[in-house]
């Protein structure tokens, strides 16, 4: 009897360990199990501020679409507007150039030419902005070519010159 008494309080100081051993195993897993919640919650919030980040891009993609394409329509509107009397300006000061009737000074032929000059280099620095905006939307490729030294200072005389002369400036 007392052998049996000695197996069943080996058996109950056995047991105890192993409830404590589960005591500690259960406590250890609710740990990781509030770990596990916490970090469910972060990746929760996350998520949301994540979602909310995207739809804020979104918008602001649409934004800057809307906003580029009244740019566009802003500067087709303003180029025909611009264009329209700078053509007939042009026209007009190439029959004042041309002189048929021959009742224009050289010094007047020299200011029309000056005019007309100035107009077409008006006409497409308009026409360079259109093509900025074109290269700008993707629809729109962009060569370039050699130009002439000489006939770059020629172009630039002619049209500041008479600009320099007036305010009294030495014009090189």
């Amino acid at each position: 009897l007392q052998d049996q008494s000695e197996e069943l309080h080996t058996q109950q100081e056995e047991l105890r360990q192993a409830n404590e051993e589960l005591e500690e195993h259960a406590h250890e897993l609710e740990r990781q199990k509030q770990e596990v919640q916490s970090k469910n919650i972060a990746l929760e919030k996350n998520r949301h501020e994540m979602e909310t980040a995207q739809v804020a891009l979104e918008t602001k993609a649409k934004e800057l679409e809307l906003a580029s394409r009244y740019k566009s329509e802003f500067l087709a509107n303003m180029s025909h507007e611009l264009r329209t009397p700078l053509n007939s300006l042009l026209i007009l000061t190439q029959l004042l150039v041309e002189n048929k009737t021959g009742n224009l000074s050289d010094k007047q032929v020299e200011y029309a030419q000056t005019i007309h000059s100035s107009g077409s280099y008006l006409l497409k620095i308009i026409n360079d902005i259109l093509d900025l905006s074109k290269v700008e939307a993707g629809k729109m490729e962009i060569h370039t070519e050699l130009m002439s030294l000489p006939d770059l200072m020629t172009m630039i005389e002619h049209k500041f010159r008479y600009t320099a002369d007036k305010k009294g400036l030495v014009f090189q």
